[in-house]
């Protein structure tokens, strides 16, 4: 399964303009391809008034179709052209792979905040960096009851890789970080990651759901 997200920031001052129009174009994009549309923005980690699109596929050959049903469609050319000014940056799409999949995962509930770790794999260390994400994404679901997904980017920095935990609520984050802090389990898992990654190059981010 693919994870297909485009990412841009809302130009100053207009937020409060760009929220309601990417709500109002991810619903028409689903009425277009059937498929669900998720808007997020960043609450920590991101730039300022990063609005994110998100969708999921089973193959390239998948969603490539919906983009073309998309740029086929006038409606969504028109909805696009009416968004200029709204955003101060080029659009970026994320193309990735999940790794960890279980069958049922595409008809959960979506989560309300998603937590999100980035890191580049070191040369020569792939197969073992793929396994360890593998390993402690599926540890960190089964210990917590909630999704997580390990996922590997299939364009833009080489080996670049990222953990993806979701959270039903604000709460849910605090009692993430206590669990982190104190599972000995994910310690020991999480103490093999020195020679996987390329130093530096870990980062997170909280993002929210809006729709």
């Amino acid at each position: 399964m693919y994870l297909f997200s485009r990412s841009t920031v809302a130009a100053l001052g207009r937020t409060f303009d760009a929220i309601p129009a990417a709500l109002e174009v991810a619903e028409l994009v689903t009425g277009v391809t059937g498929k669900p549309v998720g808007v997020f923005t960043s609450r920590f980690g991101a730039p300022g008034g990063s609005i994110m699109w998100t969708t999921l596929g089973d193959s390239f050959d998948e969603l490539n179709g919906d983009f073309e049903k998309l740029l086929a469609d006038s409606g969504y050319l028109a909805k696009v052209d009416s968004m200029n000014g709204l955003f101060m940056t080029p659009a970026e799409d994320y193309f990735g792979r999940l790794m960890n999949v279980p069958a049922d995962a595409p008809a959960a509930p979506p989560s309300k905040f998603y937590g999100i770790t980035q890191a580049s794999m070191v040369n020569g260390k792939y197969a073992e960096a793929l396994e360890f994400g593998i390993r402690s994404a599926d540890y960190m679901g089964a210990a917590l009851g909630a999704v997580s997904v390990f996922a590997q980017s299939q364009y833009g920095g080489f080996g670049d890789v990222s953990w993806i935990v979701g959270f039903d609520s604000a709460a849910g984050i605090d009692e993430f970080a206590d669990w982190q802090m104190g599972d000995t389990g994910y310690h020991e898992i999480i103490a093999e990651a020195g020679p996987l990654f390329a130093e530096g190059s870990g980062r997170t981010m909280l993002i929210e759901r809006l729709n």
